[in-house]
Parts: C-alpha cells; sequence; structure tokens
C-alpha cells in the first residue's frame, strides 16, 4: 500500500509531532510505500525508508490548495495520514473517494484538536491520544458516529532492566521535573513547590530538566526573567537545573521516585511514559488532560488539585518520610506501562484502524466558495489559540 504521511515536522529534537511520524513509518515500512510530505526543512537521508515532499501547509490560497491536490493525485496513495497538517484538512472533502484519511490529534484542545478535526467527517478516523480529546473532538465537531475518533494512546519501548527493589530502598528519592519553563507544564507551580522544599530539612535530589528562561523574559519593566532569580539554584539538592541531552534525560526519567507533572494541559506525553516505564511514583494535577487516563490516584500514583502547591509538598513531604509504605505505587506504575503503553499495544492498535474498510462521506468537486469559508473559518479559530 502506498501512505502518504503529512506532518508538520519530520526534524526531530523539537517536539513529539516528529518523532510520532519516525515512528509511524518505522512500525509500517516493511509492507508499505511511504511518501511524507513535511512543512519544515527536513533534508532526506540516505537510509530514510521514505521519499520525502515539502509543502507550506500555512499557505491556505488557492494556488497552493491546488498544487497540493495534483500532487495527490499524480502520487496516487491508498491512505494519507494527517499529522497536525492544516492544509490536508482543509483539502479532504475534495480528495478522491477511494483515498482512506485518517487524522492524528496530537492534544486534548487548542490548535491541534482543530486541525485533526477539521472537515473530519470526510476522513476515515481521526486517533486521539486521550479520551478527553475524543470528547472534545466529537463535541466540537458535532460526530456523532462513535467510531469517527478512537482513543490510542503514545507508547514507549520497555528499558532493557528495571531494577525496581534499588529504587525502593534508596535513602534519597530523586525528583523529577522535565517541563522547563513551559506554562502548560505549571512551571509557575513546580517553581513554588520546589521553594518550599528547599526552605525544609528533607534530603531528596531535584532533577529540572528544560529551559529556566521565563516567558516573556524580554519584556521591558519584567524584573524576573528566568526561574533562578526564584529559587537558589546552588543548593545542593538541586543536581540539574536546565536543559540537558536527550540521553542523559531518557536516563533521568528512569531512574525518577517522584515524577512531578502537574500540568494544565497535555495530550498522551512521553516523559511520563519513560517514567513509568522505570517504575515511578508519578504525580500529575485534575486539569483535564491525557495524563489521567493513565494515573488514577492512590494506585500507581497521585492526582493533586489543579494549583495547588500546598497539596503537592504535602504529598512529597509524606513520600519522602514515609517511603516504605509506597511500594504497590511503584509496582501500578510499571505495570500499567507494561500492559497498555508498549510498542506492540500501539502498532496492533493501529494496525486494526489501517485494515479498515473505507469509511467517510462522500467527497466532491473542489468549490472554490466553500474551500475560502473553510480557510476563514480555520484562520478565526487559530486567533483564538
Amino acid at each position: 500500500m502506498k501512505i502518504l504521511f503529512c506532518t508538520s515536522g519530520l526534524v526531530t529534537g523539537g517536539g513529539g509531532i516528529a518523532s510520532y511520524a519516525h515512528d509511524f513509518i518505522e512500525a509500517f515500512k516493511e509492507d508499505n510505500e511511504f511518501v511524507v510530505v513535511t512543512n519544515d526543512e527536513y533534508k532526506k537521508k540516505k537510509d530514510d525508508p521514505f521519499s520525502v515532499m515539502h509543502f507550506n501547509m500555512n499557505d491556505f490560497s488557492l494556488d497552493n490548495a491546488k498544487q497540493f491536490m495534483n500532487f495527490i493525485a499524480i502520487t496516487k496513495p491508498q491512505l494519507i495520514v494527517n499529522s497536525a497538517f492544516p492544509l490536508l484538512s482543509l483539502v479532504t472533502p475534495y480528495l478522491d473517494n477511494n483515498i482512506k484519511v485518517i487524522n492524528v490529534a496530537h492534544f486534548v484542545d487548542g490548535k491541534l484538536l482543530l486541525i485533526s478535526g477539521l472537515n473530519a467527517n470526510y476522513a476515515d478516523t481521526t486517533i486521539a491520544q486521550s479520551t478527553f480529546a475524543k470528547e472534545n473532538l466529537r463535541r466540537f465537531y458535532k460526530l456523532k458516529d462513535e467510531t469517527k475518533v478512537d482513543v490510542v494512546y503514545n507508547f514507549m519501548p520497555p528499558l532493557a532492566k528495571v531494577n525496581l527493589k534499588e529504587k525502593k530502598q534508596c535513602q534519597t528519592l530523586k525528583i523529577v521535573f522535565p517541563g522547563g519553563s513551559s506554562i502548560a507544564k505549571s512551571v509557575d507551580i513546580v517553581a513554588m513547590v520546589l521553594k518550599r522544599l528547599l526552605r525544609t530539612n528533607l534530603q531528596f535530589e531535584f532533577y529540572w530538566i528544560g529551559h529556566t528562561t521565563l516567558p516573556g523574559s524580554n519584556w521591558p519593566f519584567v524584573k524576573t526573567k528566568n526561574i533562578s532569580d526564584c529559587i537558589d539554584k546552588n543548593d545542593p539538592r538541586i543536581k540539574v537545573f536546565g536543559p540537558v541531552p536527550r540521553e542523559e534525560a531518557k536516563h533521568i526519567m528512569a531512574d525518577a521516585n517522584i515524577f512531578l507533572l502537574p500540568s494544565r494541559g497535555e495530550g498522551c506525553p512521553i516523559t511520563l511514559l519513560e517514567a513509568m516505564r522505570g517504575g515511578c511514583i508519578p504525580i500529575i494535577s485534575d486539569a483535564k488532560h491525557g495524563s489521567l487516563d493513565l494515573i488514577k490516584n492512590g494506585q500507581n500514583g497521585f492526582v493533586v488539585k489543579q494549583n495547588s502547591v500546598r497539596q503537592i509538598v504535602e504529598l512529597i513531604t509524606k513520600i519522602i518520610n514515609n517511603h516504605q509504605q509506597y511500594d504497590n505505587i511503584y509496582n501500578a506504575s510499571l505495570q500499567k506501562f507494561n500492559n497498555d503503553l508498549q510498542y506492540h499495544v500501539w502498532k496492533n492498535k493501529m494496525r486494526q484502524i489501517l485494515a479498515r474498510s473505507n469509511k467517510h462521506r462522500h467527497r466532491k468537486q473542489f468549490s472554490n466558495n466553500k474551500y475560502e469559508l473553510d480557510v476563514i473559518y480555520i484562520k478565526f479559530r487559530y486567533l483564538m489559540f
């Protein structure tokens, strides 16, 4: 089967969408021919199992749309995957009826959900990475057919070795926060949590992974430009404070005792999966995001009230002082990963979706007026995010 994979990016290291593209192609390259359309400047490598074409996915002009549709007609794919590629969402109603289209929703709301849901009735299915994303999609776009959206969680390969016994018995617990300076990851809340923890005599190691320069730091009259302006990063209990190489970050997350991710918004966070595959005690917030699908409060982790610094500090203090009482959380966290978040689980679900017969609203002739109305709609919605 010839698969056209349309993605906002192929260059890895800047986010999960590029990694998702490479993982998808790697999973199904043996039985299929892949052509990739990307919005970034990815340069094809010699051993890439796909050819590469570049299109500006945010150029919604009639000329660009018609060129894109002409390219699709020449390529003649049996399947198109839309991975955060808005131009494809706009032209989906005008594709050949024999082409199956699968959309991928990479977040629970905002632009990425908007892209995946636009004209979703003319696609065959949309893959959501959490039940919250599925509910938002169906409600926002009034998708009455339950089968139009499938929940398929992200995945990670298992670690070669997990020493839970050693982790449970360690005397100084490792607390890891991988959110850098992201507001969505609740950087303000975590900064206050760390500040309060450093005032105590508790023994721990804290790993703050990611950029520490705050959003808006270049604005005039802004005094607090970096998280270090609020926290004594020279305290010996802070082991990492800033960006680290990707491989080092993976090792840190795999070694985490307490994994802190009280985000305001998430899709299906890869960092959480990386921590759970090593066995950890996850702490997330009760905001509506994908992590709530994976963590059940008191069973394989803890769910705290969004923005509650006090609750997080009290919980971490309790875990440190009564560490031996949390063996079951470590076990259940690793078990959840083994049962639901491994590569073979994801691949089996994706294979089933790919094998389905086509099921979409009958597509039609290209209409300048209808297309331009969709463009106005998507530009208006973009302004809201």
